[in-house]
């Protein structure tokens, strides 16, 4: 629904703004990671999967967990293997399936970009505070909560 004089709505606006700022934090990220720790973001969410799990993860689970394809997880995986971040071996519970998991470099490249990715980020929303970065997240929390209310078919 247009506003009178082009405008957008409110909602239009707020979805905007938050393409900008994803937008421009994923690309200072994604620059940052690729030249301090030649990873690039998407490869930093694959070493971060891996290590939140603390174990194995077939690779259709980690595309499931990105909401990727398994193509472009087979990319990610043939290239972090490539520079000895994780490893990959059939799957023990699915001989049809591969299981990845962190090398020792993937885990201690991994927690060195983590630090470097959360120092970041501190630097672009500290100025905000504790008390408005609290109702930043509330904000989103209740955005997060009203979009998985909204109706599967509004978006068919």
């Amino acid at each position: 629904m247009q506003t009178t004089g082009g405008e957008r709505n409110a909602e239009s606006q707020v979805w905007q703004l938050m393409l900008g700022i994803h937008g421009d934090i994923f690309g200072r990220l994604n620059r940052t990671l690729t030249r301090e720790f030649g990873i690039t973001l998407a490869k930093f969410d694959v070493l971060a999967q891996l290590y939140r799990v603390g174990d194995r993860l077939t690779q259709s689970d980690l595309s499931r967990q990105r909401k990727v394809t398994d193509g472009n997880i087979t990319g990610l995986v043939h290239r972090l293997i490539a520079a000895g971040l994780i490893s990959r071996e059939v799957s023990a519970s699915d001989r049809r399936a591969y299981a990845v998991q962190l090398t020792d470099q993937g885990r201690a490249v991994y927690r060195a970009a983590r630090d470097r990715h959360d120092e970041l980020l501190a630097t672009f929303f500290g100025s905000l505070g504790p008390t408005r970065l609290t109702e930043v997240r509330s904000v989103l929390g209740q955005l997060s909560h009203a979009l998985a209310q909204a109706p599967a078919r509004a978006s068919e």
